[in-house]
């Protein structure tokens, strides 16, 4: 019997279906299958290259809220509704730095200290450091100026020392941190004023024969209503250093002070303001006579073992002019040089208000102070002006600290509680 053949079932292939599933597809998706493997590497490549990152917000900016005594000439005071002195623009100097806000709060000095304790104010100046106050605030980490308290009379009254002024009549400012002083000092028949120019205005009509202040804030009124044959007499009878201080609860604003206090003290920003608000400068007709005093006397040097007869002089803020010369001794050790001499012939004679100094070469010309010689300087103030000569004819005036920038200062002392 006839069978018909059968033919046995073939299996699928495995690599023809997926070409029957392509071929079912259309055409766009077909293109995008081909590229597909183009499309991933490049979102590989774009993956690894670097992208911008996203701007950060901005950050607050730092609010300093300065409160600062109105009526405290030259340090801090309002002149026409705006704030200045000497304080304001260290301050102003200080915050002189990106993403910080600086809000002026002039108010009477009671009120600024109510007002940094209760934090409505977050720094303030000229305040002296007591251990009572420091319960109280952050100070600055050095302090900003030193608050010389002397007393001042006129050129009939003037003497060589503070003590033989005892028995006269001195004005002070009634209840000021000046008055503590006077009475606490001794001897005098204290009358009170209102404010510092009143007191310094009875000096000037001779209602007293002694004023009692702060040396800077006198010199500002002396300097601005021309009163004339006042000075100061011998040395300061306190000296109380002033700080920066700060509220308790603004740390932040505490390391801002004092980064940017050492940044203006290293960068001269603070020696310009100081020299601004504190620097009598030379008029040419003082210059002269200074320099040509130094020059008359080198002729009295005594140096027969370098034949350097140097010369100098310096200027007092009572406009006296005081002479020296090279001493030579046998041992180099004792010599002392021309401008020590002078600098200690003012101080012996009661003048310790330094206003400026040359030294003249044997030769004639004039010479920066050396190196000791400026320290001397600097102990009666960082603005005693130091004549030099750069260009023959060309008259220079530097400010000591500007030629010792580093000078050993006194320690600061908590003596005060203004």
């Amino acid at each position: 019997m006839h069978h018909a053949r059968r033919t046995a079932p073939q299996a699928p292939n495995p690599v023809s279906a997926p070409r029957r599933a392509i071929a079912r597809l259309s055409t766009t998706a077909r293109l995008l299958l081909a590229l597909a493997p183009v499309l991933a590497c490049l979102a590989l490549l774009w993956s690894a290259e670097p992208r911008p990152a996203l701007a950060a917000p901005a950050s607050e900016p730092l609010k300093v809220i300065y409160g600062f005594d109105r009526e405290f000439p030259p340090y801090s005071f309002e002149y026409e509704g705006e704030a200045t002195g000497f304080d304001v623009e260290v301050i102003k100097a200080i915050c002189d730095a990106p993403n910080v806000e600086l809000i002026f709060r002039p108010l009477a000095w009671d009120k600024v200290q109510l007002q940094l304790s209760a934090g409505n104010v977050f720094v303030t100046s000229g305040m002296a450091k007591t251990k009572q106050r420091m319960l109280l605030y952050d100070f600055s980490a050095r302090p900003v100026l030193p608050l010389n308290v002397k007393l001042f009379t006129k050129g009939q009254h003037r003497v060589g020392n503070v003590t033989l002024l005892r028995g006269k009549t001195v004005s002070v400012p009634k209840g000021s941190f000046y008055q503590r002083v006077i009475e606490d000092f001794g001897g005098y028949n204290v009358k009170l004023y209102r404010n510092e120019l009143d007191a310094l205005k009875a000096l000037a009509a001779d209602e007293v024969e002694v004023f009692c202040g702060g040396d800077k804030t006198a010199y500002y009124y002396i300097r601005k209503l021309h009163m004339q044959d006042i000075s100061a007499v011998g040395t300061p009878i306190r000296v109380t250093q002033m700080f920066l201080a700060v509220n308790k609860d603004h740390k932040d604003v505490l390391d801002l002070v004092n980064n940017g206090l050492r940044r203006i003290m290293e960068n001269g920003e603070y020696d310009r303001i100081y020299r601004k608000w504190f620097v009598q400068e030379l008029a040419p007709g003082e210059r002269e006579k200074l320099i040509a005093a130094a020059r008359d006397i080198r002729v009295n040097a005594y140096a027969p073992y370098t034949r350097q007869t140097d010369g100098a002089a310096v200027l007092t803020q009572s406009g006296r002019i005081y002479t020296g010369v090279t001493i030579e001794n046998a041992l180099p050790n004792l010599t002392t040089s021309a401008l020590k001499v002078a600098a200690m012939k003012a101080v012996s004679d009661g003048e310790t208000e330094l206003r400026a100094a040359v030294v003249v070469s044997a030769n004639g010309d004039i010479v920066p102070p050396s190196a000791d010689e400026r320290q001397v300087l600097f102990e009666f103030g960082r603005g005693v002006l130091a004549v030099t000569e750069p260009v023959k004819g060309t008259f220079v005036d530097h400010m000591v600290s500007d030629l010792l920038p580093f000078a050993q200062a006194a320690a600061p002392r908590d003596d005060g509680n203004i």
